[in-house]
């Protein structure tokens, strides 16, 4: 989705939301993203290579400092920022020395938003094509961390299957739509390993309802033998579920 970060906290008087929906402002007061010199920087060369506000990428870099052993996967990709991010915050040490230890993998169409349906409200597919793994890799190396791996197809029905054998410690699903996400979700979902987190870009907002119904249908799962998914809304506009039964 758009970056937020410069208008939502202002009133858009020509825009009027359904019930349910409408501009959020949270009264709470820490920024930590504004003292965190190394976030500035990497903010900083990504803020115009990705669609994922200040508050979101905060988040995503503040939970790659905790994860435990395994690989990152983010579908959904577009020209790369959030990604970066992520593997910034792991190459800085912000995950320890465990951080050497991982494969990052990217995965992005390059050519859209795919599996739009009747779930969805506003995306019909082809949406955010303006991307390209050249834009990708160049950001990459700009930003130091070229040995991120790049998976262009549909995710996970063209390249799942190089990496099915992994354990992944993140995954940060960024899609737009209800079909995708669900695949993504339920392909990934057995992979996580304790303690490991989905991050789910999309539930928070206007246009992409399909992520948002999905995400509830998850809420309250049967998770194997003897647990439950539980699901945390934030008022990012994210919502994130921890792997605890394995």
């Amino acid at each position: 989705m758009s970056d937020q970060a410069r208008t939502n906290t202002k009133p858009q008087t020509r825009r009027t939301y359904p019930a349910g929906y409408g501009i959020v402002e949270p009264v709470a007061n820490y920024r930590p993203w504004d003292v965190d010199e190394q976030f500035q920087e990497v903010y900083g060369l990504v803020r115009d290579a990705t669609m994922v506000d200040i508050y979101r990428l905060w988040t995503l870099w503040f939970i790659a400092s905790q994860l435990p052993d395994g690989d990152v996967l983010e579908v959904g990709s577009w020209r790369g920022g959030s990604g970066v991010v992520i593997a910034r915050a792991l190459n800085a040490g912000r995950a320890g020395d465990r951080s050497t230890d991982r494969d990052i993998f990217l995965a992005d169409t390059f050519a859209g938003v795919v599996k739009a349906s009747a779930r969805d409200t506003y995306y019909q597919g082809g949406e955010h094509a303006n991307t390209s793994v050249e834009l990708v890799r160049d950001l990459l190396e700009r930003a130091g961390v070229p040995q991120v791996q790049l998976l262009a197809g549909v995710f996970p029905d063209d390249r799942a299957h190089e990496i099915e054998d992994r354990g992944f410690a993140l995954c940060h699903i960024d899609v737009d739509v209800y079909q995708s996400a669900k695949e993504t979700f339920e392909w990934v979902w057995p992979r996580m390993v304790r303690g490991g987190v989905v991050v789910f870009d999309d539930y928070g907002f206007y246009g992409c309802e399909g992520v948002t119904a999905l995400v509830t249908e998850l809420a309250g799962r049967q998770d194997g033998s003897d647990g439950r998914l539980t699901i945390v809304p934030s008022l990012s506009g994210q919502a994130i579920v921890t792997r605890t039964v394995y």
